[in-house]
């Protein structure tokens, strides 16, 4: 059976910003592209002022304030490309270092601002906040695909559908799916409830997930919890493990 515990009776978290995913775009092939065509301009430039320079009529030779003036331009150029250069190489050493502090991270359990979790060693975790007293809840849990991988209604330890306000953990194991679920699987977890008047109630979600590795590209360090990445900007703090302690609500059903 899912555990389902109510960890405080606080009745929100923090703002969800949803799922980081893996860019493919890189700043950096952009900045290249940039700097090549400056290069190129560059030498468009040089080439006319040298054929400008070579044609000029002896008899009336380019005015000289004229003349600085293009060597001023291409001395702004020059600069302009060398700031490129050094932009890029300090941006590449700020991803090396947050690739470093992103190693700290290997191992620890993390809270992110997301409803998207990831099966790991049999089970994944999340928390939700119910800001009022709630009616009618359930929570559905479905893969990348949109597989509904569980459904369950929830109740009270007195065996009723009310569930006071409050922020609660819950944990899919295994055993509470029809089929089982591979380690590694993206699980997005979402609820419906309706309050004393019948209206619906929108509740926060966050996941719980251990990181077991980090990925880099060219724009971006993303640590990894099975097949979830995220950025260290997703998480809004560490935790021990899971909560697993005897839950204070239940459910019914699962798919």
């Amino acid at each position: 059976m899912a555990t389902i515990t109510q960890l405080s009776y606080a009745t929100d978290l923090s703002s969800l910003t949803g799922t980081k995913v893996k860019n493919t775009s890189s700043s950096s092939d952009l900045t290249n592209k940039a700097a090549d065509q400056a290069k190129e301009l560059k030498n468009q430039f040089l080439s006319i002022l040298l054929t400008q320079m070579q044609h000029q009529n002896p008899l009336d030779p380019m005015d000289t304030k004229e003349f600085t003036g293009q060597l001023a331009q291409f001395s702004s150029l020059e600069q302009q490309i060398s700031t490129n250069v050094k932009l890029d190489n300090l941006l590449g050493s700020l991803q090396q270092t947050a690739v470093a502090s992103s190693f700290g991270y290997i191992g620890q359990y993390v809270d992110l601002d997301t409803n998207a979790g990831s099966m790991q060693d049999g089970s994944a975790t999340w928390t939700y906040a119910i800001p009022e007293e709630a009616k009618d809840v359930t929570i559905t849990i479905r893969d990348n695909n949109g597989k509904v991988v569980y459904s369950g209604a929830l109740q009270n330890g007195s065996g009723s559908s009310t569930i006071n306000a409050g922020t609660y953990g819950f944990t899919l194991t295994d055993a509470d799916t029809a089929s089982a679920v591979p380690d590694g699987t993206v699980l997005n977890f979402s609820i419906t409830a309706k309050n004393g008047k019948g209206k619906p109630i929108t509740t926060d979600i966050h996941s719980t997930v251990h990181v077991d590795s980090i990925q880099s590209d060219s724009s971006a360090t993303y640590l990894q919890a099975g097949g979830l990445l995220f950025e260290i900007a997703d998480i809004q703090k560490i935790v021990s493990s899971p909560n697993t302690s005897t839950p204070t609500t239940t459910e019914n059903t699962s798919v």
